[in-house]
């Protein structure tokens, strides 16, 4: 029989799977993950289901400009927004938009937060002059392969809070982990 202080912690653990099946949801690290990877991240995920989850760290700028994501877009067309280093799976160019209506080719995450995969869908919003404070581009992903986020929040690398389109476009985002975790 399990004491009560054990069955609280299952609990826990497994109140903290269940909110981290939901698209939208944040992974904090906790003070426990030495990986450098994920060290001091505040991550949003993206999908998650039984045989994988993705996401999107929030908090690590990298020194690359929207120019050089996007060299065919002329000068002058909203090339100033900070690029984003969304994970060590270096697999493309993803977009959170912060909107009020869902814009073509997107995927809602959060309300009012979408994702945008299409790099011209990108460039359109970029184009348009869409403000860095309701855009932000990420180069890679964060990716977990079956049972392997479960995991790591049951060893308590991740702490699991509700995400909101506040936190996805802190406008500290640099402090941003120093706040939630």
């Amino acid at each position: 029989m399990l004491a009560m202080g054990h069955l609280w912690l299952v609990f826990a653990v497994l109140a903290g799977a269940v909110a981290a099946q939901d698209r939208g949801a944040l992974l904090v690290a906790t003070e426990s993950s030495r990986d450098t990877d994920f060290s001091q991240t505040v991550v949003v995920l993206l999908d998650h289901d039984a045989h994988s989850a993705t996401g999107l760290v929030l908090n690590r700028p990298v020194k690359i400009s929207f120019a050089e994501v996007f060299p065919e877009l002329k000068a002058g067309a909203g090339l100033d927004g900070t690029v984003w280093a969304g994970g060590p799976v270096l697999v493309g160019v993803n977009a959170l938009l912060r909107a009020k209506t869902p814009p073509a080719e997107a995927n809602r995450i959060l309300p009012r937060v979408y994702l945008l995969s299409s790099r011209a869908r990108m460039r359109a919003e970029i184009a348009a002059g869409t403000p860095a404070g309701s855009l932000r581009v990420y180069l890679g992903v964060c990716g977990w392969g079956a049972g392997q986020l479960e995991d790591e929040i049951r060893r308590g690398l991740w702490r699991v809070e509700p995400g909101s389109a506040g936190v996805v476009f802190d406008a500290q985002p640099g402090t941003l982990w120093a706040r939630l975790h």
